[in-house]
């Protein structure tokens, strides 16, 4: 037994147990190409019991798999590394499977390649699920009577700016809707077309935040079958719209490579299926929503200047709800008389005391958070009457703001030298602590939960990896 296996080991040794509570695909295979861990989760998308695949090589499990279109074997043999990639593959029983992963290769304290991990997540269930979403889209768009939440309002900022979306709403011209998250933006988006004369023609929203690029391409501008690995005939959001409006929720945080395309399409509403042999048309009005200052997304190059120029010719910009404490009250009002079944009570309205509790927060989920602490609070209650107790955690209320961690990125470059490859893979825990954290928004206790570990336990990790916890104003 070499040194470097005995280095490989001793690692697998120490970490397996934390891998198998990340509950997320991780496989590792040698030098040799066999896999040395193959967890439960890997062994359900691949239909191959993970016992049965350990001892075994890549090409064995995966049978459908050529050796060129194998990451892992490509990291073995080349050191090559995928970061947050997307593919379409076969498993063990022919089924297809829509796969994003992380692939690296695990270097020897000598810097010799001795096996590759792993980590990925299905989105087989997500592809159909947005399938779903656009067949029941289609279904639905042509529903006359289908009407839109109304704004609910005392604020005076907020009624002008009700008034100048409808006034946008009479031309064809692209919105920009920003706004923190929980302000409203998909309302006003409603509010647009249903005051356009695109009301009886769809309305399609899209979140880009959501999902992959593939995903999203596909969204946007459907397939024709045989385009890709378990491609069908399918129309996009723009087919779908045609007539209408699509809300692209989200917009920075679609990639810049779907932007490019996005941008090809506004110049001329033409577009191409994937897979496709002929050029389509849409008369689509654009609506695309931001939650980050676009001069922001613009600075950082996450958003293209010159898609934001064509898409701004009207914009609204929505003021958080700590701008706007007179809307409490009728949001409050308005949310206890929307939920009446959470409760095991009837409650009608809700006590000053109550209400100074709620004002005298500051919100940083907005709208959204506050309609939550109604319903947590109604649910709660034990008797009928007013709603006059606010339920309170820290969760909600000891968080001033959205934290924004300053961390590197998940998953960024692993070198190739330096370090033992147990420092490699100490390196790896921290890089998936981040992620749970940046996925939390910060939040230990979120954190702990989804990686499966006490809070206490996470504490001292993050305090082990010194990751340092910021907030950006």
């Amino acid at each position: 037994m070499t040194s470097a296996t005995t280095e490989l080991e001793r690692a697998l040794k120490i970490f397996s147990r934390f891998f198998d509570l990340i509950h997320q695909p991780i496989t590792i295979i040698n030098k040799e190409g066999k896999f040395i861990y193959y967890n439960h989760e890997s062994a359900e998308i691949d239909n191959y019991g993970n016992q049965n695949a350990l001892g075994k090589r890549v090409l064995e499990v995966y049978n459908h798999l050529k050796e060129e279109n194998s990451t892992m074997l490509d990291a073995l043999k080349n050191g090559a590394e995928y970061i947050g990639n997307y593919q379409i593959y076969y498993n063990f029983k022919g089924k297809a499977v829509d796969y994003q992963h992380t692939t690296i290769p695990l270097y020897s304290s000598q810097g010799e390649i001795e096996g590759v991990i792993e980590i990925g997540r299905d989105l087989s269930d997500v592809r159909r699920l947005q399938q779903q979403v656009v067949e029941l889209n289609q279904l639905l768009y042509s529903d006359q009577q289908q009407h839109c939440h109304d704004i609910v309002t005392n604020s005076k900022v907020m009624v002008s700016l009700i008034n100048k979306a409808k006034k946008l709403a009479q031309n064809n011209a692209p919105v920009v809707i920003v706004g923190e998250t929980g302000t409203g933006k998909e309302l006003f988006a409603k509010l647009v077309h249903k005051s356009s004369k695109r009301a009886d023609k769809p309305f399609i929203a899209l979140n880009c935040g959501a999902l992959p690029v593939p995903l999203i391409e596909r969204s946007l501008f459907g397939s024709v079958k045989g385009a890709f690995t378990g491609a069908e005939n399918s129309k996009g959001y723009l087919e779908i719209a045609n007539g209408g409006t699509l809300f692209l929720d989200e917009m920075n945080s679609m990639p810049i490579e779907m932007q490019n395309k996005l941008l090809r399409f506004l110049q001329d509403k033409t577009f191409w299926k994937l897979g496709g042999s002929q050029e389509q048309h849409s008369d689509v009005r654009i609506i695309a929503a931001m939650n980050e200052p676009p001069a922001q997304l613009i600075k950082e190059k996450r958003l293209r200047v010159d898609l934001f120029y064509r898409l701004c010719v009207g914009i609204l910009a929505l003021p958080p709800l700590s701008a706007r404490s007179d809307d409490i009250e009728p949001l409050t009002l308005h949310f206890i008389e929307k939920h009446q079944g959470i409760a095991a009570y009837r409650i009608h309205g809700i006590s000053e005391s109550a209400l100074s509790v709620l004002k005298s927060k500051t919100w940083p989920g907005n709208v959204r958070m506050l309609e939550n602490v109604i319903v947590r609070s109604m649910a709660l209650q034990e008797h009928d009457g007013t709603l006059d107790s606010i339920a309170s955690d820290e969760e909600v209320f000891e968080i001033k703001s959205l934290p924004i961690l300053q961390v590197q990125p998940v998953m960024p470059e692993v070198q190739a030298q330096g370090g033992s490859l147990i420092e490699q893979v100490e390196n790896l825990e921290r890089k998936l602590i981040i992620q749970a954290l940046n996925q939390a928004h910060g939040r230990v206790s979120q954190a702990a939960r989804v990686l499966n570990l006490s809070r206490t336990t996470l504490h001292s990790k993050i305090k082990k990896y010194q990751i340092q916890m910021g907030v950006v104003a």
